[in-house]
Order: structure tokens, then sequence, then C-alpha cells
């Protein structure tokens, strides 16, 4: 897997699922955590901006091939930097809750428009769908994301 697929993979995964967790929510009751966490990674994705995103992802990261944070800001830096703007919609959302952590899964299709730079073409798809598997934690009263992994799908054929 390239880099481009890593960082898509941390930016659709965690927005993505965001996106439908958050959406279901009421303002007049409690806020979720989780899925306020989510949201803020949406609007983050949105405007593209790398450092709103980081604070969103726990110190501890670890993807499922074992990069760290850095790494993974450093890419989504490139990544954003890449594409004028991207459209995430996303199906099948589950959350397993505890206390202190919990597991998200979904099935995120994102879709991109890339900048108009010579070379860009090839190298940032204008869609992909990826089935994630996210963990996130409450680090100290925040809430952000530990770990992240996620495989190449088809989104199902009514979604599309």
């Amino acid at each position: 897997m390239g880099g481009a697929d890593v960082v898509r993979a941390i930016l659709a995964g965690a927005v993505a699922c965001v996106t439908l967790a958050g959406a279901s929510g009421c303002s007049r009751k409690p806020v979720d955590p989780v899925a306020a966490l989510l949201s803020e990674l949406t609007a983050a994705a949105e405007a593209r901006d790398a450092e709103r995103f980081a604070r969103g992802v726990s110190a501890e990261f670890k993807d499922a091939e074992g990069m760290d944070k850095p790494n993974a800001v450093l890419l989504l830096k490139r990544y954003f930097a890449a594409y004028e703007a991207v459209s995430i919609n996303v199906y099948g959302v589950e959350i397993e809750r505890g206390s202190s952590e919990a597991r998200v899964r979904c099935v995120v299709e994102m879709k991109g428009r890339a900048r108009k730079l010579p070379g860009l073409e090839g190298l940032v798809p204008p869609d992909a769908a990826y089935r994630f598997d996210l963990g996130v934690a409450d680090e100290a009263g925040t809430w952000r994301v530990r770990s992240a992994s996620w495989e190449s799908t088809e989104p199902p054929a009514e979604a599309r």
C-alpha cells in the first residue's frame, strides 16, 4: 500500500465514520464524545487542515502497518495539498462503546477533485472506497483516534 493509500485511509476512515455518527445526534441531547471527535475530524478534513485534523489523533497512533502520527500527518498534508475538494459518503457505521474507548467500523466512499497540476492525474485518484476499523480512546478528557486499519472495497450497489 502506497503513502497516498495510507493517508487516504486515515483521512477517509476517521472522517467518514464520524459523518454518520454525528448526523444521528440531536443538539438537545448530551454530546457524545465519539460523535464530537468524528464531527471535528470531518470539519478539519473538509477544510483540508492537517494540523487541525492531527489534534484528533493520539500521539500513540499506529495504523495497521505501524505508521505513527508524525508520518501520518506529513502524508496527510501532502494529500490535502493535492486535492481542491474532497467529499465523503459513509455506509454501515457501527460503534461499540466502552467507558473510555470505542471501536468504530464503517465503509467509506471518498471522491476528490485533484488540483490541476501536471502529474497529479495519475497520483491522486478521483474516488476510492474502504472498509475501516478505528480505535478511539479518552485521553485525559479528550477523545482521539489511536488506531486505524482498513481494506479497499466496493461500495454497495445501492450506494453508487
